[in-house]
């Protein structure tokens, strides 16, 4: 018999088959520029790349990320109807189509890879039930529930209740029970609970939930790579073997992937925070002149902007857009509390090239109090900003007026404005 998770299986592995061969890409450069080529190798330090003008060899340090251009897309890839929702202790979380554990050792089914095959202990949960709004609330309330000391099994229960009308209608809730998890198959979960070890129904089990205990912490990513099927994996390291992505996750799982099956590999996670992710501490615009009768609304108009320019659109800088930053007018003043250890600041400041005719602006940034840099940016100048952070536990950005001490056209992006390690 053909179930429909065989056919969506045999179908995207064919279309897989199909586009195999070299693997076109897209790379993204922190400093604004895209290079497309083929990748001929890569390693956990650098990538060669085949390009119009020759063989270019790229440091992961310099690259934000790769798009892989011939990654089969919607048109072409059939997602799985019922799918198994994997989530692991790292961060990283895949579909699949089983789930079994034998001795403490888990394989995971996909429909066009090999098993996958991890110890339990780097499984954080597993759903067996495509999950719903309705039951998603009630799954986080469990999975985040602080006072659990042992592995959860979460059942699926019928209820009944009166509609409006007086009508019983039946419902999908969940209940939980803590215990310890042992041998998964496709028919049941073996589970012991108060002492008693039982054999519970697959289809009664919406999902399990293994105990972790608090306080052992696993390394940052080099790397995350994502899936056409949204599959997402943080990677320790990662390399190329001719069409294959072989890498190992940060939770200690070994992974070989199709490069077909691959829509981008970022590198920025784990190496840097992008400022335009994290929430700063202070933020102030001081208006060039207000009273009373000032409208509420005028510091809205030039409140910092994140990964876009004023009045929206890209950021840019000398033609190039940037998919990070952050864009400021003059008389602004931010702050970020660094909390970890970084080693650089760094970004491309300038005016953004709609205002290049009227923007002049000094930008000035300090680390704990002691100037790191004071530069004047106005028209077409643009900087390269590498500061060193070693030590410095607050960060201070000042945008002010130029020479001409005024405001008009004072718009200035930081582009790619972010912390290193």
């Amino acid at each position: 018999m053909v179930t429909n998770t065989m056919l969506t299986a045999t179908l995207n592995s064919l279309v897989l088959a199909a586009t195999l061969g070299n693997a076109p890409i897209d790379i993204n450069q922190l400093d604004g520029q895209t290079t497309s080529g083929t990748l001929v190798s890569l390693s956990p330090d650098q990538m060669v790349v085949e390009t119009d003008d020759g063989t270019q060899t790229f440091t992961t340090r310099e690259i934000f990320s790769l798009t892989f251009v011939d990654s089969y897309g919607d048109e072409d890839f059939i997602p799985l109807e019922d799918p198994l929702v994997v989530q692991f202790v790292d961060g990283s979380s895949l579909q699949a189509t089983g789930f079994q554990v034998e001795a403490g050792r888990a394989t995971v089914l996909r429909p066009e890879d090999d098993p996958i095959r991890a110890a339990t202990r780097s499984v954080h949960s597993v759903r067996f039930f495509k999950p719903t709004v309705e039951l998603s609330k009630q799954w986080d309330d469990i999975e985040t529930a602080s006072d659990v000391a042992g592995d959860v099994l979460v059942i699926r229960k019928t209820l009944t209740v009166e509609d409006e009308n007086g009508i019983e209608q039946e419902s999908i809730g969940l209940d939980s029970l803590e215990g310890v998890l042992y041998d998964i198959t496709d028919e049941s979960v073996a589970f012991e609970f108060d002492g008693t070890r039982v054999d519970v129904p697959r289809h009664k089990v919406e999902g399990v939930i293994y105990f972790r205990r608090t306080g052992a912490r696993l390394a940052e990513p080099t790397s995350r790579v994502s899936t056409v099927d949204g599959t997402i994996w943080n990677l320790k390291s990662c390399q190329l073997d001719g069409d294959t992505l072989k890498g190992v996750s940060v939770g200690g799982v070994r992974l070989s992937m199709p490069l077909a099956s691959l829509t981008k590999l970022d590198f920025s996670v784990g190496n840097l925070v992008f400022l335009s992710d994290l929430e700063p501490s202070t933020f102030h615009w001081k208006a060039d002149f207000q009273t009373s009768k000032t409208p509420s609304v005028v510091p809205t108009w030039y409140h910092l902007r994140l990964d876009e320019g004023f009045y929206g659109g890209p950021l840019r800088l000398d033609s190039r857009s940037y998919e990070k930053g952050l864009s400021l007018h003059s008389q602004t003043k931010l702050s970020y509390r660094l909390t970890r250890d970084f080693d650089r600041f760094a970004a491309i400041a300038g005016i953004d090239d709609r205002f290049q005719a009227d923007g002049n602006v000094t930008l000035t940034i300090s680390g704990d109090g002691k100037q790191l840099l004071s530069e004047d940016l106005a028209g077409s100048r643009n900087i390269e900003i590498n500061l060193d952070l070693r030590g410095i536990r607050r960060l201070e950005i000042l945008v002010d007026y130029g020479d001409d001490e005024v405001g008009y056209g004072d718009y200035l992006n930081l582009c790619n404005a972010r912390l290193m390690k």
